[in-house]
């Protein structure tokens, strides 16, 4: 404690300010001669300065570099930086367009579109033949639908003409009775009774004869029709079965498709295929734009060097300041204020360091006696 203390004083005699420093850090330098750890702490701590140096002293004569070279700029005619302006200007404009173009290929890119590259050539006559397939499945769909109908209305009219048909086979039973109680009523009457019968017997004769027509010609008709009908039943299922093939022969072939363009409607394939073709048309664009900022960038940096100024980044990091003047004067005060920024800390640092080997080197004096 004492050896520290007279060490103190002496530094304190020689430079209030070394003091002030030595005071600062945040280790307990009261124990320097009492705790080797505190020694250890304080060799680590200068190790470190060392790095922190090696750091900021680049960076530094970085920004001493751009403050020059801004102003060096600022000293061309207004000439040359009203086409260092425009250039920076169309450069700046060019490298948004070139971030859209990147963000739509990377939207595009999300949907999953690149399995199509391999089928790019004849895309479009795929799309057209599964339109044709869907077309085709569509109609095949209104015949199935067309024939269900009309197979339904056949079977409604053949239950009709069947329940027709059993009732004119009734009413024929029903004539016979008829005619033959009418034979015997009226038998009856001119046998026991002796009753003329005559114009009786001949209405009675008369409806039996136009009853027995009418059953006859109507039980025929129905026949006639429950056998037309049965072979409309007949070819319709015929048809049917054979639109009903066809369908799921349609349908075999839209489900490959489907399955192997990995969509489920010509509408998505189309639509990945517009996709596609936007993110190819990104990418030939997106390439168009870096070969433009190439070819602006040697301009810019071609006008820098024909006035004798060779930029190691300035202008093309900071391209949104150099447009114009007072983007310039903006800039200036930011890379002002960082230089001085670094050079104060960089002193401080360094008068740190300075500090800490005078402390270092009066303990190593102390511990050698």
């Amino acid at each position: 404690m004492k050896k520290i203390k007279t060490f103190m004083g002496k530094l304190s005699k020689s430079n209030a300010a070394d003091k002030a420093v030595l005071s600062g850090l945040d280790i307990d330098i009261e124990h320097l001669y009492d705790d080797p750890e505190v020694a250890v702490e304080i060799q680590n701590r200068y190790i470190e300065n060392i790095k922190r140096l090696d750091i900021i002293r680049p960076k530094y004569r970085q920004y001493v570099d751009y403050v020059a070279i801004l102003q060096r700029i600022e000293m061309l005619s207004s000439k040359v930086k009203g086409d260092i302006e425009k250039l920076c200007q169309i450069y700046s404009e060019t490298l948004v367009q070139k971030s859209e173009f990147r963000d739509q290929i990377q939207r595009t890119e999300k949907s999953k579109t690149e399995y199509l590259e391999q089928y790019e050539d004849n895309l479009q006559d795929i799309i057209k033949m599964m339109k044709g397939h869907e077309d085709n499945q569509r109609l095949v769909k209104r015949d199935l639908a067309y024939l269900e109908a009309e197979k339904s209305e056949l079977t409604y009219h053949k239950e009709r003409y069947s329940g027709a048909y059993g009732f004119i086979k009734s009413a024929f039973i029903v004539v016979a009775s008829v005619s033959a109680l009418a034979a015997l009523i009226l038998s009856t009457m001119h046998f026991v009774y002796n009753i003329q019968i005559l114009l009786p017997a001949l209405i009675i004769m008369v409806a039996v004869i136009v009853a027995t027509v009418w059953v006859y010609v109507f039980r025929r008709y129905l026949v006639f029709e429950l056998n037309k009908n049965q072979k409309l039943i007949k070819r319709a299922i015929e048809i049917t079965n054979k639109t009903k093939i066809k369908y799921i022969n349609n349908q075999k072939v839209l489900d490959y498709q489907y399955k192997k363009y990995k969509v489920d409607s010509s509408e998505m394939l189309e639509l990945r295929y517009e996709n596609y073709t936007a993110k190819i048309s990104a990418k030939n664009q997106y390439r168009n734009i870096s070969n433009s900022i190439a070819a602006m960038m040697s301009d810019i940096e071609g006008a820098l060097l024909a006035n004798g100024i060779e930029d190691d980044g300035l202008v093309l990091d900071h391209l949104d300041y150099f447009v114009s003047k007072q983007g310039r004067k903006i800039l200036m005060s930011k890379l002002v204020e960082r230089r001085e920024n670094l050079k104060v800390e960089f002193d401080s640092t360094e008068k740190e360091n300075n500090v800490i080997n005078l402390v270092l080197t009066n303990y190593k004096s102390q511990i050698v006696k």
